[in-house]
């Protein structure tokens, strides 16, 4: 044991020497003088205040006489305290495992502990490692037994196990101390912890003795009661078989009124698809409508081309004037020349003499002949464009003439359409307000599924009148505009009748003086002003059907507004009708005296050609004396050549025109023919828009007035159905207050003929999932649904919220494509 303790004490002498030293920063103890090679060697140090531990620190073995940190043996890595706070010391221990202990050599070895830096912070005494003797494993220890000194020799290595023996169960001695005393912490808190319900026991016991002394005071008036109570049991239970009697009664009543409810539920639907059917068969009778509407637009636009057609034709006329004047001024330019050749013919006569210039006067002369001859030519051409021109005049007057008689039997059939649709309008309105007195009379405002289909009916009339409102708004706008335009059409038209006037006498005064044939046009600036003046009359009148036909579909609450206007279009249809029919007479009198000048023209011809030929023949006798009787003859051969070439062409134009004529007279009859062909079918068209319009609403008035019939039947049925439901409920409420003990056969046979009258169903949105509660109504869920979609302003199509804007803003515009202005698409 002493040696033990000089073992212990040796390190601690060292420290106060070696406190200044790098190597007394770690401590080595329980270094002995020698170790055993190839066994496993356990090196145990302590780490003093001076120096701070890192996880890269190691312990070596150095040979005695090292030099530097890598003079080591062996080395082994420092495990890092736990737990380590800087400037504490801290006590570790690391294991050499035997294959790395150097073997018995008789050198001197010692512990190194080296820092991560290479810096060596503590060594230990030198020690070998070597076998060991049986004298050196030998200890004496003294021990005390009983006061008696007693001197025990054992070995070290056996001293060493008792030594950590009795360590470790030191260390589990302490464990356990430490467990009992938290053990006994947790037993004082529970003996709180009892104590304090032992208390709370002690209250709740002294309150159950005041209650208990209480009850038992109770209990003797709760004995008198109880005979009182099965007094009134008895009594109790005979009433409740009576009830329980009148309430089988009262069930089989109910379930008839629910057998009746279902008859009448089942002849509900029947009428829904009855009314469906109806309303398919309504939705192809305002298609066939628009197919009317559509027809009658189209022949509109036929004469709106017509007139279109008209107005060129005034162009091309207008130009061709102004080439006949060209061609006039020609004309007096060639006078000229004659009025000089006679000139010179009276020189030659006087001058004979001077052949050469007989000869120059010769040549003037040819060449003046060849211009009237190319002049000649270009007034057939003239003539028989002009004569085309006046055909295709004649063709679109009489094209117009038909137009306005079509216009005519459009307007009386028009008349009568909107008749026919004033008088639906007032019976609807009948219907409508004998439905709303109907719906009236029903139970204390319940709503009924009869009352729901009114409801809705009336939202698609009134939805319907918005959009008829808004079409009759946009027909009135677009009515007003042409109204506007005829009027200024027809200050133009006074303008150029007033300028004709005015020029007819200088062109009277031009065609007496011209000589040829000609000059009189066939067709005069006035004739194209008066059809002019006719088209834009024609166009008036087809467009005011049009706007009023637009207003009959569309009028169905603005019957005022038809009213006046329909009195300021007959008004200006009387004022047109007697304008053309002065313009038409005017035209025809103007064609009477075309005609004449025609004839004229043709007979005033040949007979000018012939004076001119034996003028000119004359004149080749004359000259041919003086010279040699061939160029006589060659003159004389090619003046009758050009006489027979002009009365052959002269005769093959009066052929082409006689032709031309008869063709288009065939045209003409034809196209008659075809427009009375159309009118025929309009006519047969619209006699059956009118037959089937009127079976319609007959069949309407009649389903009409059955639905009527049925609703006041269902209502009356539905309340009294009510009040057989209010019965029920009062015995049925008052059976559960007189006996809630009653069998659950009961209660179930009461609950199988109780109404469903629950209008508490939530109402859900099958698109976004939304839930509305019971009360809200039914239009303002109606109207969020429709809101997930897009709805056609004119057709009420839906479109889903994702369908892309062009398909949507294309599929409004085709409505709008049949407009009477809109030339382009339609053509």
């Amino acid at each position: 044991m002493s040696s033990f303790q000089v073992v212990d004490s040796s390190p601690g002498s060292s420290v106060s020497v070696m406190e200044t030293s790098n190597f007394a920063h770690v401590i080595f103890q329980n270094v002995g003088k020698s170790f055993l090679p190839q066994a496993p060697l356990e090196c145990r140090y302590t780490l003093t205040p001076y120096i701070t531990p890192h996880p890269k620190d190691w312990v070596g073995i150095f040979k005695v006489g090292w030099s530097t940190a890598r003079d080591y043996y062996t080395f082994v890595w420092s495990p890092m305290p736990e737990n380590y706070e800087p400037g504490s010391t801290a006590h570790r221990a690391v294991v050499f495992q035997a294959y790395y202990v150097p073997k018995s050599d008789g050198e001197f070895y010692q512990f190194c502990y080296v820092t991560h830096a290479g810096d060596i912070r503590g060594a230990s005494t030198p020690f070998q490692f070597r076998s060991a003797t049986p004298t050196e494993e030998l200890l004496t220890v003294t021990e005390d037994d009983s006061n008696s000194d007693i001197l025990v020799v054992t070995t070290k290595t056996g001293l060493l196990e008792r030594v950590e023996e009795a360590q470790q169960e030191r260390r589990e001695l302490l464990k356990a101390m430490r467990l009992l005393q938290e053990e006994k912490q947790q037993l004082q808190e529970e003996q709180k912890r009892l104590a304090r319900e032992r208390e709370q026991e002690r209250e709740t016991c002294c309150l159950l003795r005041t209650h208990n002394q209480e009850l038992l005071r109770s209990s003797q008036g709760l004995s008198e009661e109880r005979e009182e109570v099965r007094r009134r049991l008895t009594e109790a239970t005979d009433r409740v078989r009576q009830l329980e009697e009148d309430l089988l009664g009262v069930t089989q009543r109910g379930l008839q009124k629910e057998t009746e409810l279902d008859c009448l539920r089942d002849r509900l639907k029947k009428l829904t698809a009855e009314r469906d059917s109806l309303e398919s068969q309504l939705k192809n009778e305002k298609d066939e409508r628009d197919l009317y509407k559509a027809h009658l637009r189209s022949t509109e636009l036929e004469n709106t081309k017509l007139s279109a057609e008209l107005q060129m034709l005034k162009a091309v006329e207008l130009n061709r004037e102004v080439t006949i004047a060209q061609f006039q001024e020609e004309l007096e330019r060639l006078r000229a020349c004659v009025a000089q050749r006679d000139s010179l013919e009276k020189e030659l006569l006087a001058h004979k003499a001077d052949k050469a210039e007989l000869a120059r006067v010769r040549e003037q002369l040819r060449q003046a002949e060849e211009q009237l001859q190319a002049s000649r030519q270009q007034a057939s051409l003239l003539a028989s464009e002009l004569r085309d021109s006046a055909s295709t005049r004649d063709h679109t007057m009489t094209e117009l003439y038909r137009a306005r008689l079509e216009v005519d039997k459009l307007r009386a059939s028009l008349a009568d359409a909107q008749a026919e649709c004033q008088r639906m309008e007032s019976q609807l309105d009948r219907m409508r307000s004998t439905a709303q007195k109907e719906v009236g009379v029903g139970t204390n405002g319940d709503m009924t599924p009869s009352m729901i289909v009114v409801s809705e009916a009336e939202a698609e009339l009134q939805r319907e009148v918005e959009e008829l409102k808004l079409r009759l708004h946009m027909a009135a706008e677009h009515y007003k505009e042409k109204y506007r335009e005829c009027q200024r059409l027809r200050r133009q038209v006074a303008k150029l009748n007033t300028a004709e006037s005015q020029g007819e006498p200088k062109r009277n005064a031009s065609t007496e003086t011209t000589l040829e044939p000609l000059t009189p046009s066939p067709e005069s600036p006035t004739g194209g002003n008066i059809a002019a003046a006719v088209l834009q009359e024609a166009v008036e009148m087809t467009i005011t059907p049009d706007v009023s036909n637009k207003e009959v579909t569309n009028a169905d609450t603005q019957v005022c507004t038809e009213k006046e206007e329909q009195k300021t279009l007959n008004t200006l249809e009387e004022k047109a009708e007697v304008k053309v029919e002065s313009q038409v007479k005017q035209m025809d009198d103007n064609e009477k005296d075309k005609e004449n000048e025609k004839e004229e023209w043709k007979e005033s011809l040949p007979e000018e050609s012939l004076r001119m030929a034996s003028w000119v023949e004359v004149e080749n006798e004359r000259l041919g004396a003086e010279e040699n009787s061939e160029v006589e003859g060659a003159l004389n051969m090619e003046e009758l050549r050009d006489g027979a070439e002009e009365q052959g062409l002269l005769e093959v134009e009066e052929r082409c025109m006689e032709e031309a004529e008869k063709e288009q007279t065939r045209s003409v009859e034809e196209e008659l023919a075809m427009m009375e062909e159309k009118w025929r079918e309009q006519c047969a068209i619209n006699e059956t828009l009118k037959q089937r319009l009127a079976d319609e609403e007959e069949r309407f008035r009649v389903q009409m007035a059955e639905r009527a019939s049925e609703v006041t039947e269902l209502k009356r049925n539905l309340a009294q159905a009510l009040r057989d439901k209010e019965q029920l409920q009062e015995v049925g409420d008052g059976a559960q207050q007189s006996c809630d003990h009653q069998p659950n056969r009961r209660s179930e046979t009461r609950s199988s003929f109780c109404f469903d009258s629950s209008s508490d169903v939530h109402k859900r949105c099958p698109l976004c999932e939304v839930i509305f509660p019971p009360h809200f109504e039914q239009r303002s869920f109606e109207q969020h649904v429709q809101s997930h979609w897009k709805v056609c302003p004119v057709c009420s199509e839906q479109f889903p919220l994702n369908c892309q804007q062009q398909l949507f803003e294309r599929h409004v515009l085709t409505h709008f494509d049949g407009h009477v202005l809109n030339f382009e698409q339609i053509e």
